[in-house]
């Protein structure tokens, strides 16, 4: 049984049997399908033995806990790491001195499915409850059902780690996934910009007035979303923003949750008379093109010459294509047409150089 840890003296056990280990797993639990700004409100924490569930909601002094995810001689295992990384950065200031992504090596071991619950399904035999995937982690008391989903996420994972480990040693996978796992512990926070046009997207065959009107439904929803901090499918579903801009009939509009119709029926009002007023929208601008421009026609056919190599790498191998090399990777080496395997060295890692080097080199005169 998980031990629920929101005490300071329940946080000062958990903290002296993480400082034992030299390895723990962990993971984390948001309110990203509720809130506009994603906030962690559990912290999971499992090594040989024992399970805690740390609850930063009680405003427990977590500094000590930090310390230990940010000791490089310790190693944190996580699975599909990148969105915790960035969020424990951004909310607590920490960082993670040595990471084990488990993902990163089911992908880089070609080990299918990549998701958590799949893959231990498959190793294991394990199957993981996941019922509670979109729960409100919010809520106070957490009830026994989110409890024990918490708690599978992070106790199986240093078995699998140790599986995963073994098969990267005898593969010569090791220094792949440590790379890629450095990357990401390397990675920070940076808030995602909103897309104003974005509602175009919603419904690709509006045109006319009805257009505009769900330009300035979108554009209203996001505010208060933000306002509110309220995810915004939670102030109103994309689906009623077109019904109202199609203008669904009714008091409220047939599909339209009540809750939003009773709050912001007059804005809807003042939007639909607006835009009535104002008429369609101007044409959209064109886009923006790339700073750098488009490839020019030799830099292209190099470019494409490296995909289709990447492809048949990445089949060779069992692996997803990006595995063998992003397309970031394979546009650089692209442009600037190396010959020499001292040429690709300032564009690859020493790993991807040493296995791929040779067959790029051939790919590149057209000969791979």
């Amino acid at each position: 049984m998980a031990e629920l840890v929101d005490t300071p003296d329940a946080l000062g056990r958990a903290i002296a049997a993480l400082r034992e280990e030299p390895e723990l797993a962990f993971d984390t639990e948001t309110d990203s399908f509720f809130a506009y700004r994603a906030r962690i409100c559990l912290l999971q924490a499992s090594v040989r033995g024992h399970d805690f569930l740390i609850d930063p909601l009680q405003g427990l002094d977590l500094a000590p806990l930090g310390e230990i995810l940010a000791d490089p001689g310790r190693e944190t295992v996580l699975h599909a790491a990148e969105n915790d990384v960035i969020l424990l950065k951004h909310q607590f200031g920490w960082r993670i001195g040595r990471l084990f992504d488990t993902q990163v090596a089911c992908f880089v071991l070609g080990w299918k499915p990549y998701s958590l619950a799949g893959i231990l399904e498959a190793r294991f035999g394990r199957k993981l409850d996941k019922s509670q995937q979109r729960s409100d982690w919010r809520q106070r008391p957490l009830a026994k059902e989110q409890i024990a989903y918490a708690a599978e996420d992070t106790c199986h994972l240093l078995d699998l780690a140790r599986a995963l480990k073994e098969g990267a040693s005898g593969a010569g996978r090791t220094e792949e996934i440590e790379s890629e796992c450095a990357r990401i512990a390397a990675r920070e926070w940076t808030p995602e910009p909103f897309d104003p046009e974005g509602f175009r997207r919603l419904d690709k065959d509006l045109r006319g007035v009805p257009q505009r009107i769900l330009r300035d439904l979108f554009l209203l929803r996001e505010t208060e979303a933000e306002k509110r901090n309220r995810a915004p499918y939670r102030i109103a579903p994309d689906s009623a923003l077109v019904l109202l801009a199609r203008g669904a009939a009714g008091n409220p509009p047939r599909g339209v949750p009540p809750s939003f119709w009773h709050r912001y029926k007059e804005d809807v009002r003042r939007i639909v008379a607006d835009a009535q007023r104002e008429g369609p929208l101007p044409p959209r601008p064109p886009p923006r093109k790339n700073d750098a421009g488009p490839l020019p026609p030799d830099a292209r056919e190099r470019f494409e010459r490296l995909r289709r190599w990447r492809a048949a790498a990445a089949e060779k191998r069992g692996v997803e294509t990006f595995v063998v090399a992003k397309n970031e990777l394979l546009m650089k080496i692209a442009l600037s047409a190396p010959s020499t395997i001292d040429g690709l060295r300032e564009h690859m890692e020493p790993f991807r150089l040493r296995e791929y080097g040779e067959a790029i080199l051939l790919a590149l005169r057209g000969a791979g």
